[in-house]
């Protein structure tokens, strides 16, 4: 699966990166909205994994935009424990297909959730 990460804390996303490569799948990730859509520019993608612990106005409408966007590839919301169940619950309002919570030191659980979207 070729998989777009948006995540702005690096040590997370080198932890995703790893996690998701290690099985087998083709990634590529970006720390912020804007890059991930110069990036889109350039390759096609089957599933978009966001920063959804803090979002902003942009991650709303990057949100609102992946859910759009003409591929149809799933948007999942990657949460940690701190999340609310308010902002978890708005990003599903808004087209979200899944939430996860984001892969600690281990990634074991991270694979587990993600297989759902097979």
């Amino acid at each position: 699966m070729i998989i777009a990460i948006l995540e702005s804390e690096i040590d997370t996303l080198d932890r995703m990166l790893e996690a998701l490569s290690s099985s087998g799948h083709i990634c590529f990730g970006v720390e912020s909205d804007e890059r991930l859509w110069q990036m889109l520019n350039d390759i096609s993608v089957e599933l978009f994994l966001i920063d959804w612990t803090h979002p902003d106005a942009v991650r709303y409408d990057t949100l609102a935009r992946l859910v759009q966007h003409a591929t149809g590839a799933p948007v999942v919301l990657c949460i940690t424990p701190h999340t609310s169940h308010s902002v978890i619950d708005s990003g599903m309002r808004c087209g979200a297909s899944l939430a996860v919570e984001k892969p600690s030191s281990g990634a074991d659980s991270f694979h587990i959730s993600l297989s759902s979207l097979h």
